[in-house]
C-alpha cells in the first residue's frame, strides 16, 4: 500500500496496512533549521519524508494561491493603492502603516501598527494571521466595505488558468510518481473574516450585526466556491479547508450554525459531488460543535490536540470515532518541542492505542513540527510510531 493509498482509506474509514503518520514541517520565521533535509520545496519534502517512512501529500493551491497568499493589489477591479507610513499616536507607541485600495464603488482601507517582528515590509496582506493583534483599523467596518471588496477578490485571467492548468499537470506527475495525496485548497470562510474584521469586531457583530457578517460570508463564499471548481475540473484527491477560526472561541454554537455551518455546507457538497473527501482543519474549540461536523458530513477532523485543546482522547474516541477519520492525537508546540524523551514516547503510544483502534484515524503532532526544534525529537515519534507497524 502506498502513501496515498493508505492516507486516502484512512479518510474513507477503510483497511489500511499501518496507521499512517503525517507531519506538517513548519518555520517560526528565525533561528535554525535542524530539519536534515530539504524540505522548503514541497516535491523533495515528500520525497524525503517517504524515506523515512512517513506520509505526506502534495497541494494543488488555486489560480491566484490560497488566500494567505493572494495578492490582491493585481485584481484587475482595484484602480489603485497607496501605503503610507504614519507615526506614532502617542510618545511610545508603535509607528503604523496604512494601505488604501481605491475601487470603483470607493474606498477601502487598513491600518497596522509596525512591531519589530511585522514580516510583510511595507504592505499589508489582504489576509494576514499578523494583522489581527496589529489592526487599528481593519479592512472591513461597514456593509459598504463588503460590496467593495469584491473588486479586491479577482477571478483568474486566461493566461493565470494557463498557469495553473501547467502547474497541475506538473504536480499531478509528482503526486503519481511518489505514491502521495494531492490536496487542494486551502480555502477558507472563517479564517478570513476573521482576518478582514480583527477578532474583536467578529466577536462583536455576530451579536450586533450578524447581517453584515452574513454579507461578507457570502461574498468569499462565492470567490472561494469558483476557485475550488477549478480545483475539481483538475483533479484532487482531498479538498482541504481552513477553521483554525471557526471554533466556539471566535463564534458561538448559536451564530456557528447560523452564519457559518450552512456556508462551509457548500463547500462540503461541491467536494462530494466529485466524490472528493473534505479536510476540516480546526485545533481548537470543536467539540461543542462535533454533531454538526457529524451531520455536515466532513470526512477528516484535522487537529484532535489533547494539550491545547484540553481533551481527553477516550472522549474523542467515543464520540467521533468511526463516523469521521481523526488527524491529530499528541500536540506539537508544547510536547514534541519541550517534553522529555519519555513524554514524547508516552504521548505517541497514548494516541496510538485510544484512537487508532478499528482504523479512521491519522497520527499527527498538531498542528506544525517547526524546523527550529531538534530533529532528534520527530525521530522519537517515528521510531516510537513504527513500533506499531
Amino acid at each position: 500500500m502506498n502513501s496515498r493509498q493508505r492516507l486516502l482509506n484512512a479518510i474513507r474509514l477503510q483497511s489500511v496496512d499501518h496507521i499512517p503518520l503525517y507531519l506538517r514541517l513548519w518555520s517560526m520565521g528565525g533561528g535554525e533549521d535542524y530539519i536534515p533535509f530539504d524540505w522548503r520545496d514541497q516535491v523533495r519534502r515528500a520525497e524525503n519524508l517517504l524515506r523515512l517512512g512517513v506520509d505526506d501529500t502534495l497541494l494543488l493551491q488555486p489560480p491566484l494561491g490560497y488566500p494567505e497568499e493572494y495578492i490582491a493589489d493585481r485584481s484587475a477591479g482595484v484602480i489603485g493603492v497607496e501605503i503610507e507610513h504614519l507615526p506614532p499616536h502617542q510618545a511610545g507607541s508603535l509607528p503604523r502603516l496604512k494601505k488604501t485600495y481605491h475601487t470603483p464603488a470607493g474606498e477601502l482601507t487598513q491600518s497596522v501598527k509596525l512591531s519589530e517582528d511585522w514580516p510583510h515590509g511595507d504592505d499589508i496582506m489582504l489576509f494576514s494571521d499578523f494583522n489581527i493583534p496589529r489592526y487599528e483599523e481593519p479592512l472591513i467596518k461597514t456593509r459598504a466595505d463588503v460590496d467593495r471588496l469584491r473588486y479586491l477578490l479577482a477571478s483568474p485571467t486566461a493566461e493565470q488558468i494557463d498557469e495553473f492548468r501547467s502547474r497541475s499537470r506538473k504536480l499531478h506527475s509528482d503526486a503519481e510518481r511518489l505514491g502521495v495525496v494531492l490536496d487542494g485548497g486551502w480555502s477558507a470562510l472563517g479564517d478570513a473574516v476573521v482576518w478582514l474584521c480583527g477578532m474583536e469586531n467578529v466577536l462583536y457583530w455576530q451579536m450586533d450585526q450578524p447581517e453584515l457578517l452574513e454579507a461578507l460570508l457570502d461574498v468569499l463564499l462565492e470567490w472561494e466556491l469558483q476557485r475550488v471548481d477549478l480545483l475539481f475540473e483538475e483533479g484532487i484527491d482531498v479538498l482541504v479547508h481552513m477553521a483554525w477560526y471557526e471554533g466556539v472561541d471566535f463564534w458561538t454554537p448559536k451564530n456557528y450554525r447560523r452564519l457559518l455551518r450552512p456556508r462551509v455546507q457548500q463547500l462540503i457538497d461541491r467536494a462530494h459531488r466529485h466524490n472528493v473527501p473534505f479536510r476540516y482543519i480546526i485545533t481548537k474549540g470543536w467539540m461543542p460543535l462535533r454533531k454538526d461536523l457529524l451531520e455536515m458530513g466532513i470526512d477528516c477532523l484535522t487537529g484532535v490536540d489533547p494539550v491545547q485543546d484540553r481533551l481527553t482522547l477516550e472522549e474523542v474516541k467515543q464520540e467521533m470515532g468511526g463516523r469521521v477519520c481523526l488527524m491529530g492525537g499528541m500536540n506539537a508546540a508544547v510536547t514534541l518541542s519541550m517534553g522529555t524523551e519519555e513524554e514524547i514516547r508516552q504521548a505517541v503510544d497514548h494516541a496510538m492505542q485510544v484512537l487508532a483502534p478499528g482504523g479512521g484515524f491519522i497520527l499527527f503532532p498538531v498542528d506544525n513540527v517547526f524546523c527550529e526544534m531538534p530533529w532528534e525529537r520527530v525521530e522519537i515519534v517515528i521510531d516510537q510510531w513504527k513500533k506499531y507497524w
